[in-house]
């Protein structure tokens, strides 16, 4: 920072700096708030991040052995585990295959948080892909038996990666608490799927979110009007007076689950991630 609050470089592991004229950050809402600055901390702006959590999610992949029909694009279910799944052998060339299928699925929802009972996040993989099978089956009665093993209920193998700390949760009274892409740092933007934009955490509204940080950019750059901040909830201004500011955590450890990504976790990967980071482990369960 320099004496104003503005940002003056980024400063890399390496100990290099990047110096620019504006500065875009674009990490996930969990990982964000432990790296706002010190002197940020006080502004109501950064403290309706209060608000804001991520919530787990799983992301599952799996083979079969026979074409499941009738899929042939994406689609949300009505399943109360599986949002949304597209057989990738029909609707993405890289695993095209006349023959077999291969889904990817989102399973949700994962956290007390967002309405589940179950933590599954601290699901063994095996127990995760069963209660997946289950509900498949209610999605393919025909093809998909209700019993038997992962390979006589026609699955081949299957990958689970988890995410600790994924989307924002979206509940009631959330969203008037996501921050505008503009900030009150002079050379200071905000991107992402849990800035304020029309669309839920998700993939359109990240692309949505970054267009709308460009527009902030391009804008200053010009010499023109920006369409300014949006107004922030009292209660951020009160969490603003009682915060008592204190430097940024960061993170711990170099995992993908650290830096808000996933991970398929191998006893390898688990083993690591305990010596690596002992409490992104306990989230995990």
């Amino acid at each position: 920072m320099d004496e104003e609050g503005a940002v003056r470089h980024l400063e890399m592991a390496d100990g290099s700096l990047v110096v620019a004229d504006e500065y875009v950050s674009a990490i996930p809402v969990d990982v964000f708030k432990r790296y706002i600055p010190k002197k940020w901390q006080n502004m109501p702006y950064f403290r309706q991040t209060d608000e804001l959590e991520g919530i787990p999610v799983i992301n599952l992949h799996m083979w079969f052995d026979k074409k499941l029909v009738g899929i042939d694009h994406l689609c949300f279910s009505r399943s109360p585990l599986l949002s949304v799944y597209a057989d990738m052998s029909t609707t993405c060339k890289e695993y095209y295959d006349t023959e077999k299928s291969m889904l990817e699925l989102v399973f949700a929802p994962c956290s007390p948080i967002a309405g589940g009972k179950v933590n599954w996040i601290a699901k063994k993989d095996e127990e995760i892909i069963a209660a997946t099978m289950d509900e498949l089956h209610r999605l393919f009665p025909l093809e998909i038996p209700l019993e038997g093993t992962f390979e006589e209920r026609g699955l081949r193998k299957f990958a689970v990666v988890k995410t600790p700390r994924s989307v924002y949760a979206a509940i009631p009274g959330r969203n008037k608490f996501r921050p505008s892409q503009e900030t009150p740092i002079s050379n200071f933007v905000l991107a992402g799927d849990w800035t304020s934009q029309k669309f839920l955490g998700s993939m359109e509204g990240a692309v949505l979110g970054g267009k709308l940080a460009a527009e902030v950019v391009s804008a200053k750059a010009n010499g023109l009007p920006t369409k300014g901040m949006k107004k922030i909830q009292d209660i951020a201004h009160r969490y603003a007076e009682e915060h008592v500011p204190k430097d940024p955590p960061g993170v711990k450890g170099d995992t993908p689950i650290a830096y808000g990504g996933g991970m398929t976790l191998s006893q390898t990967a688990e083993e690591e991630l305990k010596v690596s980071d002992p409490e992104q482990l306990v989230k995990l369960g």
